[in-house]
């Protein structure tokens, strides 16, 4: 197992691609820091793309956040196989970081 943590400024008004699980592994999804850098309340969606499913759930749908608020999860996490990823999408004229943590881990296939 090995542990990663994937840094972003992401595009502000369109899709962004944070991270893909390369092929051969599995990632736990295990801490995730959203900060709205800006000075105006903007509002960020995350998601998961499970492409076994070719489906994408919402981890935060729309979320509002303050000028210079932070959120950050962890304690538990999500299983992503390889070719999932993980994408947010921020309010058009905002400016977000985001830092993503997850522990890689070689798919183990009979």
């Amino acid at each position: 197992m090995r542990e990663i943590s994937v840094g972003s400024t992401p595009t502000a008004g369109s899709s962004n691609t944070l991270y893909t699980v390369p092929t051969g592994y599995r990632a736990l999804w295990v801490l995730y820091y959203v900060h709205n850098t800006g000075s105006n309340t903007k509002t960020f969606t995350m998601q998961w793309y499970d492409s076994s499913a070719n489906a994408t759930y919402d981890i935060l749908n729309g979320d509002s956040f303050t000028a210079k608020e932070t959120l950050q999860v962890s304690g538990s996490y999500i299983v992503l196989e390889e070719g999932d990823q993980v994408k947010c999408t921020p309010e058009s004229g905002s400016t977000f970081t985001v830092v993503l943590t997850l522990e890689l881990i070689g798919n183990q296939r009979a």
